[in-house]
């Protein structure tokens, strides 16, 4: 005859050391639960039911005993249990005068002692352990003596091991039993303390402290038996879907530096800054990335899928700059900015390619240039600057120099007819759909600065060299208009960047 119990851990930890384990140096813990100790527990409930009910009779526990003893046992552990790292706490030891050197008799109490506390951790709320037991021994007062005493078991092994458990009505369908015990241990197996076929009553209730018990390997009555316990499935974690980054049209970065990049640097650190951006985008350089990579990134690199520019006056792609402090006239943030929002790919790509330092350095060869930049990513909700806002302004000047596009003087030196940098700002403010009537342009009389501009792969190999005149110049219109506004050669790369001026 099989019977089948069901037991659970309530708080999720079966707290147990193995018979006569050091639990420091015990290396398995003790799992499956030893039926050694489940027979003696319930034989221990066994007097509290008599104390309740006025039964059982001492003859129906030795039944109880026998049955449990001789009957083959064989268990369920749920798939997902595991040893616990073990805890540090103090137990009572022994029980003595305190101080111990006292002369006059003094307050007795438990000295304690710091143990290890080992346990298993099985979840509640999963699948239960089961008990399998076959004999032809469990005869029906037998099962019913069994079942009253499982249902008064509180805790299993110490007392942290609060417990549940209950005798089946039938056999469970599923699952089935997945750890049975041998009589020879191998490589992979565990002890496991099992009461033997003639274990008697008198042996069962034999205390720990007993000299027969204490001086033995094994209690009185019981015999070390070997499990294997089953496998564990190998842990599975759900992927977790990133959460998507809201779209944005502008994104900001504080820049953080020993030495602060001088102006004429900034084409240098955007381009440099851009460069790492497509390339965390495409996951690789341009010229291995495939035609639907290169058309995704259309709108970030400013190029079509072959290479040539987007032939849109209106540069419908990202722009890079950075703005100074009016102040210190030092580099405050780098920032990104486009009239179509960025998509969550595009902003991840930008974020992270600002986990690495920017050399200020112009000498390409120079890869680890001690003087470089930080750039540290600002919140979504940190306010835009003025002219990037949702404000128009009418007063507007030069935060970065402002270099025509267009050649402003001929090979006499003369302004050539036309392109002088008042006539190149208006017509490309008129591009780009900014009403320029009443427009007053000023140009700032000194010497026009050398500044670098950025120069495209295509034109790599011409004599032309990167250093053009910039200007600094105001613009004031007759109502006021709404920014960003970059005019110039290398406007992407943060020239020609026009700030609100107060009025």
């Amino acid at each position: 005859m099989k019977i089948f119990i069901a037991q659970t851990f309530l708080l999720g930890r079966f707290h147990a050391t193995p018979w006569k384990a050091f639990p420091y140096d015990d290396p398995h813990g003790e799992w499956p639960p030893s039926p050694w100790r489940l027979l003696r527990a319930v034989i221990a409930r066994s007097y509290q039911l008599e104390r309740e009910t006025g039964a059982p009779n001492d003859d129906v526990r030795k039944q109880l005993v026998q049955a449990f003893a001789q009957s083959s046992i064989s268990w369920y552990l749920p798939k997902f249990t595991w040893r616990g790292p073990g805890l540090r706490q103090y137990q009572p030891a022994e029980f003595k005068k305190v101080p111990p050197s006292a002369k006059d008799p003094g307050e007795m109490a438990y000295n304690t002692t710091k143990v290890q506390d080992n346990f298993w951790l099985t979840s509640p709320d999963a699948e239960p352990i089961l008990w399998r037991l076959e004999s032809e021994q469990w005869l029906l007062p037998v099962q019913k003596l069994l079942a009253d005493c499982l249902d008064r078991m509180t805790y299993f092994g110490r007392a942290e091991s609060i417990t549940s458990a209950h005798l089946l009505d039938k056999e469970p369908t599923n699952p089935s039993t997945n750890c049975s015990l041998t009589e020879t241990r191998s490589e992979t197996s565990v002890p496991v303390l099992c009461p033997r076929a003639d274990a008697t009553m008198k042996q069962i209730l034999m205390a720990t402290d007993d000299k027969a018990v204490a001086d033995s390997t094994a209690p009185p009555g019981a015999v070390w038996k070997f499990a294997i316990r089953p496998q564990r499935p190998a842990a599975k974690p759900t992927p977790m879907q990133p959460q998507r980054i809201s779209p944005v049209r502008l994104i900001q970065f504080a820049i953080g530096s020993r030495v602060s990049p001088p102006a004429k640097s900034i084409v240098v650190l955007t381009q440099r800054f851009r460069g790492r951006v497509i390339y965390k985008f495409l996951e690789g350089s341009w010229q291995e990335a495939s035609m639907g990579q290169r058309e995704a990134a259309r709108l970030l690199t400013g190029k079509e899928a072959d290479g040539t520019p987007l032939q849109d006056d209106r540069h419908p792609h990202a722009r890079f700059g950075i703005l100074f402090d009016e102040k210190t006239s030092k580099a405050a943030r780098l920032i990104v900015w486009r009239a179509q929002p960025f998509t969550d790919e595009e902003q991840r790509a930008i974020l992270n390619a600002a986990n690495r330092e920017l050399p200020i350095s112009f000498d390409k060869a120079r890869r680890k240039d001690p003087w470089a930049v930080r750039l540290v990513a600002l919140d979504p909700q940190t306010p835009p600057p003025r002219g990037f806002d949702t404000q128009a302004y009418r007063r507007w000047k030069t935060a970065t120099p402002y270099v025509p596009p267009r050649h402003v003087f001929d090979r006499q030196g003369r302004v050539k007819q036309g392109e002088s940098p008042e006539e190149q700002l208006q017509k490309e403010l008129a591009r780009q759909g900014i009403d320029t009537s009443g427009l007053t342009i000023e140009i700032d009389d000194r010497e026009p600065k050398r500044t670098h501009v950025h120069k495209p792969w295509r034109d790599r190999n011409e004599p032309t060299n990167t250093e053009k005149r910039g200007y600094h110049a105001s613009l004031i219109f007759e109502t006021s208009v709404r920014g960003p506004i970059a005019l110039g050669h290398s406007s992407h790369f943060g020239l020609g960047l026009f700030i609100p001026v107060s009025e």
